[in-house]
């Protein structure tokens, strides 16, 4: 079985049409799974959904589409993302917003032996992030629930991580695009990079893909015109450093 994760899309049109495109014609998966946040920030909220209810078979609840359902106070989110989340909630459909009132915290999928969340799988509810071993190692509360591959968005970077027990992680190159677990007994957590918003400073859409029976992760970037965003972000006069970041991918 091949599955691709996509997440923190963030209502980057142009974005997702890239990668859908990528995962159509290149990858031809068994299962798209949605890491979370398909909206936040980006000026296509609308647009976004309709193709990810279209093309997705399980996704989970990020945490700007819970400020968009009412699951998470945006209270203490700065000016100007409680700006968008406000925004978009006035555009959006019914069925919209149903797609995201329907998603829930934690997806586990058996048949790929894999756990899809958006932030930490620990409570994920609070959308703690997993940027280091740190915050891997706090996952060993929940070492009985998680599965051989962890999938985890949120922090819009592209990490792999090894448990290797006693409390302890390592953190795995990645470099070279794809990484055999097959002879790894211990769970891992794949941080699986933004679709929209990346942070790694690579400007390109990033997601992964696993394949289940090699037991191989493969890590993918591909390019969009992100001045589409950034001049729509500018006509919508949407907060414009949501769109001037995507040039750097920061």
């Amino acid at each position: 079985m091949k599955i691709v994760v996509i997440g923190d899309v963030h209502s980057n049109l142009p974005a997702l049409e890239a990668v859908m495109k990528e995962i159509r014609e290149n990858i031809k998966p068994d299962a798209i799974l949605f890491a979370g946040d398909a909206v936040g920030y980006g000026p296509w909220p609308g647009e976004t959904i309709d193709i990810l209810k279209e093309n997705v078979d399980f996704g989970v609840l990020g945490n700007h589409d819970a400020g968009i359902v009412g699951k998470t106070n945006i209270n203490d989110y700065y000016d100007a993302v409680r700006y968008v989340i406000n925004w978009t909630t006035d555009i959006l459909t019914n069925d919209q917003f149903a797609f995201l009132d329907r998603l829930k915290y934690i997806h586990v999928d058996d048949r790929a032996h894999c756990l899809l969340s958006h932030g930490s799988p620990r409570m994920p509810e609070r959308y703690d992030y997993i940027f280091n071993c740190r915050g891997v190692n706090r996952l060993y509360d929940v070492a009985p629930f998680l599965q051989k591959v962890n999938f985890v968005g949120h922090s819009h970077y592209t990490n792999l991580f090894l448990m290797t027990g006693n409390n302890q992680s390592v953190e795995l190159n990645i470099s070279g695009g794809e990484v055999d677990i097959s002879t790894i007994p211990n769970p891992v957590v794949c941080v699986c990079g933004s679709v929209g918003q990346p942070r790694d400073g690579d400007p390109r859409s990033s997601f992964v893909s696993y394949d289940t029976e090699k037991q191989i992760l493969r890590y993918h970037r591909v390019e969009y015109d992100f001045e589409l965003t950034i001049n729509k972000i500018k006509a919508l006069r949407l907060p414009a450093s949501f769109g001037e970041r995507l040039r750097n991918g920061c």
